[in-house]
């Protein structure tokens, strides 16, 4: 674990279509292999993790809040007439500190609640147990969610899946818990004068921030995440028609119920949801870290624009050198694909937050995909923490070769692509969801970078194996054919 980069491993027994897998994830993470293996069940976890995690910890969770506004977390057990002796105190941190209230505080976040709600949610089901793989009648998913800090585990939980919620153990490593958040206290040491810490306001301000920074870090990496499902074309365009039938079939209490209206899953309502609030005041003013600006230049060959209307969003997009918008619906599929990624990096994600995109190349030429995975590793290189799940042999083949190009000094890499745009093997993780007949379901295991190839082996050289002896073998027969007729 490299926890510089803020990885973390998460482990999976019996989950949907998973029996096993052990994942850690990179600043970037690669999901491959055949349909139905539980690349999607792996990913939407992922985000109900972060999402759940974050909720427990009292961190807020709207999107478009500054991070400066942050919850505080609850300090109730902590006395806060503690706080100026122990930024006092030298040395080595002793058993009997204020510091090992803080690990206790960690073991008794009401995590069940917060995720068992969450899985529920996302996963649009009303009982756990349909979560756990089909093939064994008697299986309860078990995952495990661990931090490292120094190489060394800091915090794990364990979650074992009943009916309503998850049971969690949470297991702190001590030593490694109280030296880094050690390194905290001097750090509100040297923030605070001594006359300060005697106000009181101030004194319970510093302490309510220490306690939420010793959650925020040590607490399995609870960054902000976001999830662009894999139909979300469809849903740009038909939002609208969506959210002016709900109004219709409203009343004043509320929605009259319907046996005839689907239910959407969690993520697919999160990205519904977070396409109408960009109508909102706060979200039209871009980021200032600008990620959206290269992935709409490079691959749009135009500008996607959000208009208002009574705080309600549309999209149309402008082609490069025209004078005038279109509405999204008129652009090509590649345009309607890749513009909800263009919005949520122009107004909602910023460095640092988890990205979750399923087949971020549907609907692009090859040559584009791999325009595409240049673009996702110049995101990365910002700061952006990326998860995909994908088919496509062009784009984890572009990425490899990305990676493979870090190994060239920077004066031998212009003419190979246009741009100095490359990833370290470290950062990347590429994962392949492989189908098993025992244990019946998916293994997942990691698939590391061919030294020799610069390529990540999966099985699209089998599938191409495959094409080229079924047409020779079509070739060999209609040839006898011939030669039979003549």
């Amino acid at each position: 674990m490299r926890p510089k980069n803020g990885n973390y491993r998460l482990d999976v027994t019996d989950f949907g279509p998973v029996a096993k897998a052990s994942v850690e994830f990179r600043p970037l993470t690669v999901f491959v292999g055949p349909s139905n293996t539980g690349k999607s069940y792996l990913a939407m976890l992922v985000y109900v993790l972060h999402r759940g995690l974050r909720d427990a910890l009292g961190l807020a969770d709207v999107p478009w809040l500054p991070r400066s506004t942050l919850l505080p977390a609850r300090h109730d057990n902590i006395h806060p007439g503690e706080l100026r002796t122990w930024l006092e105190s030298p040395g080595e941190l002793a058993a009997g500190d204020l510091l090992p209230q803080f690990v206790r505080m960690l073991r008794q976040i009401p995590l069940q609640d917060s995720l068992g709600a969450e899985l529920r949610r996302c996963f649009g089901i009303d009982d756990l147990a349909a979560l756990r793989r089909r093939e064994v009648a008697k299986a309860r998913p078990v995952v495990r969610l661990a931090a490292s800090v120094e190489s060394e585990e800091a915090i794990a939980y364990a979650l074992a899946f009943g009916s309503r919620h998850p049971h969690v153990v949470a297991t702190v490593g001590e030593r490694v818990a109280l030296n880094y958040v050690g390194r905290l206290r001097d750090e509100l040491a040297g923030r605070f004068r001594e006359d300060q810490i005697e106000d009181g306001a101030l004194r319970d301000a510093a302490l309510a921030a220490l306690v939420r920074e010793t959650r925020h870090r040590l607490a399995a990496a609870p960054k902000r995440a976001f999830y662009l499902p894999a139909d979300r074309t469809g849903v740009m365009h038909s939002h609208q028609v969506v959210v002016g039938t709900l109004v219709q079939n409203a009343t004043a209490a509320g929605l009259r119920p319907s046996t005839n209206v689907p239910m959407l899953s969690g993520v697919l309502a999160d990205f519904l949801n977070q396409l109408i609030e960009l109508g909102g005041t706060l979200s039209r003013t871009p980021r200032k870290a600008e990620l959206d600006k290269a992935f709409e230049a490079n691959l749009l060959q135009g500008a996607v624009h959000l208009r208002t209307a009574a705080s309600y969003p549309s999209f149309t997009y402008r082609p490069k050198e025209w004078d005038d918008d279109i509405p999204l619906m008129r652009a090509s599929s590649m345009v309607s694909e890749l513009a909800p990624v263009v919005l949520y990096l122009r107004y909602v994600v910023e460095p640092g937050d988890v990205l979750i995109i399923e087949e971020p190349e549907a609907h692009l030429h090859p040559a584009m995909q791999t325009k595409l995975a240049r673009e996702l590793v110049r995101l990365v290189r910002s700061g952006v923490r990326i998860v995909l799940t994908t088919h496509s042999e062009w784009l984890l083949e572009q990425i490899g070769n990305l990676v493979a190009l870090s190994g060239l000094p920077p004066t031998d890499r212009a003419d190979i692509v246009e741009e100095n745009v490359s990833l370290s093997p470290q950062d990347v993780g590429a994962w392949f969801f492989k189908p098993c007949r025992r244990p019946k379901g998916s293994v997942v295991e990691e698939v590391k970078l061919n030294p020799q190839t610069g390529t990540f082996p999966t099985d699209y050289d089998d599938v191409s194996l495959a094409l080229y002896n079924e047409g020779a073998r079509i070739f060999n027969r209609r040839q006898a054919l011939r030669e039979v007729s003549q």
